[in-house]
């Protein structure tokens, strides 16, 4: 499940779920993997937000991606070495587990088809994009406005929109917005709390304006989107 959408688990595919995407596996078969990992585990610091930020991979919305017996077999090796160096006791086990994974999603991110029309594109870069994800991590629940994060950045609302339309053709409100309904729906599906006990902890100090942003952003009203989930 994908941000509560069911997805079946397939043969030669693999899922990317990015931080904060809600989700939840039912393992089916005993040749499954799952690689789960924070930056800050590797010594070298060669995976950082800024790399992940270049690759294509977790943002599939809903799609994996489907390989070839060919993808297989390149694949594996970096598997089998990051399984490998996780079993063992050598000082230099995380350097080998960074180096692997960091090729392993190089070469995933190879296998990805680029839409038509951005094969010769470079994707737009901006210091201030990281910036202001970073900062609407750190300050979620307190900070709902665009101007908050402009303010922090010392940059206009209006320029901060601009450059972020351009990077992730999203507006910097939609994807705000967004953020505080992963995080809320992740407090549905892992706590018991109340319609008030959530939006009283994302920020919202009128429950009544909390269910009708939630029921605007995700089309559900809060009780009918618990439901959906346990049901």
């Amino acid at each position: 499940m994908v941000d509560s959408h069911i997805y079946p688990i397939c043969p030669k595919t693999i899922w990317f779920i990015a931080p904060g995407e809600i989700h939840c596996i039912q393992p089916t078969q005993p040749q499954e993997v799952m690689i789960q990992f924070i930056p800050e585990l590797f010594p070298a610091k060669s995976i950082t937000g800024e790399f992940l930020e270049r690759l294509d991979l977790f943002s599939s919305h809903g799609h994996p991606l489907v390989l070839s017996d060919d993808d297989v077999a390149a694949l594996m090796p970096h598997l089998m070495a990051m399984t490998d160096a996780f079993l063992s006791s050598s000082p230099f086990r995380m350097d080998v587990i960074e180096a692997h994974l960091k090729l392993f999603l190089i070469e995933c991110n190879s296998l990805i088809p680029l839409p038509e029309h951005s094969q010769n594109e470079e994707k737009f870069q901006h210091p201030a994009i990281a910036l202001f994800k970073d900062l609407v991590g750190r300050h979620l629940r307190e900070w709902h406005k665009v101007d908050d994060y402009a303010e922090a950045l010392c940059l206009s609302p209006h320029y901060l929109s601009e450059i972020f339309r351009m990077a992730t053709d999203q507006s910097p409100k939609s994807y705000l917005s967004a953020q505080i309904i992963a995080e809320a729906k992740r407090m549905i599906l892992f706590t018991d709390l109340s319609l008030k006990e959530i939006g009283y902890d994302l920020g919202f100090d009128d429950s009544a304006h909390f269910s009708r942003f939630f029921k605007l952003q995700t089309g559900m009203s809060f009780q009918d989107f618990r439901l959906s989930i346990f049901k």
